[in-house]
């Protein structure tokens, strides 16, 4: 994320979690935000790297803050429905 002058003194901290997550908390009114940027491994990845990487997005979720605005984005290699769907991921907002 770059940020200018101007907005760079919004910044409250950043968290490179993984080489596939990062989160970065920005104050902002009326609620905080906190941005979540993954890159998800691909379908040929080991069923135990994909399982890793999706447990620790969702324990990261679970440490944001209650009342931050929360923004997930990032490159989650998914399929439409003609392309064929081989699973389905919710993150689970835990009492949100």
């Amino acid at each position: 994320m770059i940020l200018d002058k101007q907005t760079s003194g919004s910044l409250m901290g950043y968290h490179p979690i993984s080489n596939r997550i990062l989160t970065i908390r920005r104050a902002a009114k009326p609620w905080n935000l906190t941005l979540i940027q993954v890159y998800a491994p691909t379908n040929q990845a080991m069923d135990g790297e994909k399982e890793a990487f999706y447990t620790c997005l969702q324990q990261v979720f679970n440490k944001v803050p209650k009342q931050d605005v929360v923004l997930l984005c990032g490159d989650f290699n998914a399929k439409n429905r003609r392309g064929g769907v081989d699973r389905q991921v919710r993150i689970r907002s835990q009492e949100r």
